[in-house]
């Protein structure tokens, strides 16, 4: 579980992130959603480590962030897989390679113990017969399956992914989704997913937070999204439905 407590930040004077508090519960895929410059991808960063709130804490368990030592982080660190929203595979490294590059710097595994995780963790994402291929022989989906691969490489507790379909075509990010709720209630862990997109909000969106202009401005799940009582929210959401409604109706 990740306990968010109070947490600001600002830049340059400017508020980003306004005493955000919220709870990511494990087994869920716990959803930040909101509007392009909200301060969902600041409130990420902070959730990884990437950047220290001004003020408030986070919590990994029962271990606040602001307290932990370099020794402590390493193994938080670790402990959390990471996907990112271009998939950030190294373009000079195959498949098996990407999935095996955390093992390298947190293992003493052998050589052979990393190929074999890998190739589980590329069996899990049905990804099979690609092992040495490279990114650029891949299609976008399969390149974010092999990013998922490698974020759950370490058998993390915890998971973040960052617009995970961003450039996917709909039939493909119903497939991501799918599979990212999936390994999460397999393997009970704790995914936060940064996102505006309402297809995958409504799939797997076993927890929401929804964010305004740096505040938290509404928590629920996917069955009560389409009633807020936030007229914020309310806004956000039909402008998505409104936009997804056009382009079928434009297609029939």
């Amino acid at each position: 579980m990740i306990k968010v407590e109070n947490i600001s930040k600002s830049f340059d004077g400017v508020q980003v992130l306004k005493d955000i508090s919220v709870t990511y519960e494990p087994g869920k895929c716990n959803m930040i959603i909101g509007a392009s410059g909200s301060g969902k991808t600041v409130l990420l960063k902070n959730l990884i480590g990437l950047m220290e709130p001004d003020s408030g804490d986070i919590s990994y368990g029962d271990m606040k962030m602001s307290q932990m030592d370099y020794k402590a982080k390493m193994s938080l660190r670790k402990n959390i897989g990471i996907l990112f929203q271009g998939s950030a595979l190294f373009d000079f490294a195959t498949v098996i390679e990407n999935v095996m590059f955390p093992m390298e710097f947190f293992t003493d595994w052998s050589e052979a113990e990393r190929r074999e995780r890998a190739q589980y963790c590329l069996e899990k994402v049905n990804v099979i017969g690609s092992d040495d291929k490279y990114p650029n022989e891949l299609s976008g989906g399969m390149q974010k399956r092999v990013g998922i691969a490698r974020a759950i490489a370490l058998n993390p507790s915890y998971l973040f992914c960052d617009e995970p379909n961003s450039g996917l075509d709909p039939y493909t990010s119903i497939l991501i989704d799918r599979l990212i709720s999936d390994l999460t209630k397999e393997f009970n862990m704790t995914t936060v997913v940064n996102t505006h997109d309402m297809n995958s909000i409504l799939e797997i969106g076993d927890r929401i937070g929804f964010i305004h202009k740096g505040q938290m401005l509404w928590q629920g799940d996917k069955n009560t999204i389409l009633q807020p009582s936030c007229q914020e929210l309310h806004d956000f959401v039909c402008a998505n439905t409104l936009a997804r409604n056009i382009i079928e109706a434009t297609n029939r």
